[in-house]
């Protein structure tokens, strides 16, 4: 194999996958000297900033290359945006649900290939301001959504799937709903809402796929929300959501929007590619902004 002169620097968390990142660092130091001339490694700690880490190893590096779950794919987004480094993933976290959309859940050999050939695109992020200033790749989560993940972190010995269910199950015995104001691009309505999500990618959660429209390319947010309605249809819908939203789910919408500004009428919790924004959040705005981060993708997406 001819190595690539192609900088890169991979940001490996090793709390990933509950803890079971640790086992595939000396496989990737391995494969990485096979394929790049000039590669480095870093691990990082509980008590850095992973967006500075990213910020500074991108005036250095051509190739960033997150190595954990959503939350450190969000972490090394917000460090890259602005710097003309390419993200690159390899997906070894316990939801992967960012590269879903981008054709690159594959095998972690098949993604170092990709890595490797480095066909490149450009993709879409969300900017939210207002109570929180973050990035979103992949989805913002408004209420049920945003509890669920709270509530998840805290089950320590679950992986996958699982713990994102019983995160959505603890959170929908405890939020009943909101009335929010939402502005969809200039067009405002009031309603109550247990659910606003904000998407860039199609899945969330480990693998409910909740909008299966959405293209991290087409400059929209792809935006779902569930009313108010009983606690027996939010239990009976949440497995469905695994095939997606469906026209037969009463109170559950989906549109699309350039910008979504939001307001709530009581303290909700926020969620932001699995990282929380807070619990108590009562206003923000949601804007697309197209095509500002190249990422490393297979050829045939």
């Amino acid at each position: 194999m001819q190595k690539r002169s192609t900088r890169t620097c991979f940001i490996f968390n090793p709390t990933a996958d509950r803890n079971r990142a640790t086992r595939h660092i000396d496989w990737l130091n391995r494969e990485a000297k096979q394929r790049w001339d000039e590669f480095e490694i870093n691990i990082t700690r509980a008590d850095q900033s992973v967006k500075e880490l990213t910020r500074r190893k991108a005036e250095l590096f051509d190739l960033v290359v997150a190595c954990g779950g959503d939350g450190t794919i969000n972490q090394v987004v917000s460090g890259l945006v602005g710097s003309d480094a390419k993200l690159g993933v390899l997906p070894i976290g316990s939801g992967n649900d960012f590269v879903k959309t981008l054709g690159l859940n594959n095998t972690l050999p098949e993604c170092m290939d990709i890595l490797y050939n480095e066909h490149t695109i450009l993709i879409d992020l969300i900017r939210i301001e207002g109570d929180a200033e973050a990035w979103c790749a992949n989805t913002t989560g408004i209420g049920l959504d945003g509890l669920a993940n709270f509530y998840a972190k805290n089950y320590k010995k679950l992986r996958g799937h699982a713990v994102y269910v019983m995160g959505a199950l603890k959170a929908a015995f405890e939020f009943r709903g909101s009335k929010m104001e939402l502005n969809l691009d200039g067009e405002i309505t009031e309603e109550s809402f247990i659910m606003v999500t904000a998407c860039n990618g199609k899945w969330e959660g480990g693998s409910f796929f909740i909008a299966p429209e959405a293209d991290m390319q087409d400059g929209l947010i792809d935006l779902l929300t569930i009313d108010e309605i009983p606690l027996s249809k939010v239990l009976a819908y949440l497995p469905r959501f695994r095939w997606g939203p469906s026209p037969h789910m009463s109170g559950v919408r989906t549109r699309q929007c350039k910008r979504l500004e939001i307001t709530t009428d009581k303290p909700v919790a926020v969620h932001t590619d699995g990282e929380q924004l807070g619990t108590a959040i009562h206003h923000l705005t949601l804007t697309i902004r197209e095509k500002v981060l190249p990422v490393v993708t297979p050829h045939n997406y």
